[in-house]
């Protein structure tokens, strides 16, 4: 996925982009420990789950097939605690996990590709969450942009040279996987010295809020309300 159609997807003008990005981060942490402290969740909880963020994108306008298909990538990093589960023979909950985690994976991509992540960021400050966190999650975001480009550019120099999947490929992707990483941390240290350059004091600019609307406070009313209804259910 490129930079820039993550950044159009969170600079649209729907419902969800104008609400307040302190409203979706309570918000999304609402939902977040809700669907955590649900030890179990029966299919009509996890149903209920996923009718409110499809729900949620329609409403944002963004492309709700390729939202939930880039949701699928946190699949995998579960996926290996889910099969040692199913393996001891707690199928429960192996599927418990692996559908809360897919479920959180989705509500925190939705939130982030409605909202640029400077609001975001920005929300945190709010917050007072730790300065470090909040630095770090830019630059992995934007560091993780910078990894996708290159690795896009190593694929069409592999296509443009006749390259085909194969044994030799396989050999060579350790290789790839190498200078990819160079390159990506080459780039890295080009953007840092950019910014020492520019006086760069430690901290990023954060844009300052307004108050709260009613639409807010109604929006922020509904998550808590989902959130301890989603237990009753």
């Amino acid at each position: 996925m490129r930079h820039t159609t993550f950044a159009q997807w969170s600079s649209g003008d729907s419902f969800v982009h104008a609400l307040d990005p302190r409203v979706k981060l309570v918000s999304l942490a609402c939902f977040v420990v809700a669907l955590a402290l649900v030890p179990y969740p029966s299919p009509i909880q996890l149903g209920a789950c996923l009718l409110l963020l499809l729900a949620v994108v329609l409403l944002a306008r963004l492309p709700a097939l390729h939202i939930f298909q880039i949701s699928l990538l946190s699949v995998p990093f579960v996926g290996f605690f889910a099969i040692v589960l199913y393996l001891s023979g707690d199928a429960q909950r192996a599927w418990a996990v692996l559908a809360k985690s897919y479920l959180s994976a989705l509500s925190v991509l939705v939130v982030t590709a409605s909202t640029p992540l400077a609001r975001l960021v920005a929300a945190g400050h709010y917050f007072r969450m730790p300065e470090l966190l909040l630095q770090v999650t830019q630059l992995i975001y934007r560091y993780f942009f910078v990894v996708s480009r290159q690795a896009h550019g190593m694929q069409t120099a592999f296509r443009s040279r006749a390259g085909r999947p194969g044994i030799r490929a396989l050999h060579a992707s350790s290789g790839m996987i190498a200078v990819l990483f160079g390159r990506s941390y080459n780039k890295a240290s080009m953007v840092h010295q950019a910014m020492l350059g520019r006086c760069f004091s430690g901290r990023f600019p954060a844009p300052s809020f307004s108050g709260l609307h009613l639409l807010d406070f109604a929006v922020l009313a509904g998550s808590v309300l989902f959130a301890w209804g989603l237990h009753l259910i």
